[in-house]
């Protein structure tokens, strides 16, 4: 991960909306590489690098490598952080890379096929969580889709095989959440044989398999 930067927090560009609804959407999920960017904001990559670029030259956007040193992610600094009301992430660890990509091209389908829902990211429920007082304890979805009409569906994005206990005790939580309507799985081969076990007698709870999803027309 890239060292401590020093920020200036005299700004010479004026932000477009644009560029604050980037930054937004990059700290909503912590970090995102140029290939979501490009997804989201549907811009080719000359010209989604150029708005990142201005971005990075400003200090509100820092990348590193990942992976390999060809591969860039972006997170905000300190001084992007303060154009959103979510702190910027300090660490990203390579064993939740493959999870978090999944993640935010699920939310990109996701967002595709339903315009008008409202998504919570993890990042603010956990906030959500820690400002109520309910501290660690407990499971927090990957994410929380709220359709026009007010419903809410957890979703999950699972790639690698979680113990049976530990699902079992993920699924217990939600048949405790009145709020929550339905749960959607979305799932790598693997996981699917034990998750589609476990849930076979839930009925709000939906499962799908990740590449099927992501790569349908």
């Amino acid at each position: 991960m890239a060292g401590p930067m020093i920020e200036d927090d005299k700004s010479i560009m004026k932000l477009t909306q644009r560029d604050e609804e980037i930054l937004r959407f990059i700290n909503e999920f912590g970090y995102c590489d140029i290939a979501q960017l490009m997804v989201r904001f549907e811009l080719k990559k000359t010209w989604m690098y150029r708005l990142v670029q201005r971005l990075v030259l400003e200090k509100l956007v820092r990348y590193f490598p990942v992976l390999n040193s060809r591969h860039r992610i972006y997170c905000l600094t300190s001084k992007g952080a303060t154009y959103t009301d979510l702190p910027p992430i300090d660490r990203v660890t390579v064993g939740q890379y493959r999870h978090h990509v999944a993640l935010v091209y699920v939310y990109l389908k996701l967002r595709k096929q339903y315009p008008s829902m409202e998504w919570v990211s993890e990042r603010r429920l956990m906030q959500e969580k820690f400002s109520n007082g309910l501290g660690k304890r407990g499971h927090v979805a990957d994410g929380l889709l709220i359709l026009q009409e007010g419903k809410k569906i957890a979703i999950e994005v699972e790639i690698s095989v979680k113990a049976k206990y530990k699902i079992e005790k993920i699924l217990r939580e939600y048949c405790t959440q009145l709020t929550i309507k339905e749960v959607w799985y979305y799932c790598s081969r693997p996981v699917l044989p034990t998750l589609t076990m476990l849930a076979a007698k839930i009925p709000f709870v939906k499962i799908f398999r990740l590449d099927d999803f992501l790569n349908a027309k």
